[in-house]
Formats: structure tokens, C-alpha cells, sequence
């Protein structure tokens, strides 16, 4: 559908109104992206490993492309199904679908466990700025329940 002239200029307008600093973080199915060849070297320092093994976080970097945010969250955590074996399941923490954050402090990592909810992971990172600006910091918050296989982004 093509929106009229009016209508694509409200759209862009509204678009300029959004605060630089609006968090935009996605989970999604692994696809392309989750592939093991893009965890980033060496594998021991940029992921960890949760729950006696059964949630993993990796850090992944797609080569690049696209150039300016290439950087993604591997997440392997079980898929929340009680009926024969526990699988996992692979998901990916992105700035926006099809587009990573321009850079994450594997790092700087903290976990958080609470029972009722479920592990909590919180990083910094940043997002590309369009205009060239500096990068801009943000904090990711992702709760993993492995009772009810939610991986869902937590926006404080």
C-alpha cells in the first residue's frame, strides 16, 4: 500500500518526535544469525553458561554486515515443554529485525535469578547513530523462564 504524500510526511515526522534514546530490541528465532560461525572468538571469553548448563548467552557478530550493527545475543535456553526430552531453543537478541546493536559489553554481563520469574540477564550497549552521532549507550534486559520457555526483553 502507498500512503499519500500527507500521510508519509506525518509518518516521517512522528518518526523524528521518537526520542533518540527509544530502546529498540527484538528476541527472534536464531535463523542465519545464530549460527555457530558468528559466535565471537575466542568462545570462553563471549559466552556463559547458566542454570547448570541448561541457558547459554553468547555474543555474535555477524562479519559485519550490516556494518554498522552487526552485533547480536545468542540465547540457547530450554523450550519450556514437559512432555519427553527438554529441547532447546535458539533465539537472538537484536537492535531491530535484520539489524544488531553497534556494539554489546559481553563483559559487563549480570545475571539475576528470582524464582517466581525466572533469569534475568542485563548489559550495556549501544546503538547506531544514523547521522554519525556518537553511539548511543542503552542498558538490554532479557528474562529467560525455562518453565514456561519465555524469552521476552525487560524494558525497566
Amino acid at each position: 500500500m502507498r500512503l499519500p504524500p500527507a500521510a508519509t510526511l506525518a509518518a516521517a515526522a512522528l518518526l523524528l518526535l521518537t526520542p533518540a534514546h527509544a530502546p529498540a530490541q527484538v528476541i527472534s528465532e536464531c535463523g542465519w544469525v545464530g549460527s555457530p560461525a558468528n559466535i565471537v572468538e575466542p568462545w570462553e571469553e563471549n559466552s556463559r553458561s547458566f542454570a547448570n548448563g541448561a541457558i547459554r548467552i553468547a555474543l555474535l557478530d555477524t562479519g559485519g554486515e550490516p556494518v554498522c550493527c552487526a552485533r547480536h545475543l545468542l540465547i540457547l535456553a530450554p523450550s519450556g515443554h514437559e512432555e519427553g526430552p527438554v529441547y532447546r531453543q535458539c533465539m537472538v537478541a537484536s537492535a531491530q529485525e535484520g539489524s544488531g546493536f553497534f556494539e554489546i559489553d559481553f563483559d559487563l554481563l549480570v545475571a539475576s535469578y528470582d524464582p517466581e520469574f525466572g533469569l534475568l540477564i542485563d548489559m550495556q550497549l549501544w546503538h547506531y547513530v544514523v547521522d554519525g552521532g556518537s553511539p548511543i549507550p542503552d542498558r538490554m534486559q532479557i528474562r529467560i523462564n525455562q518453565a514456561t520457555g519465555a524469552v521476552d526483553i525487560e524494558f525497566p
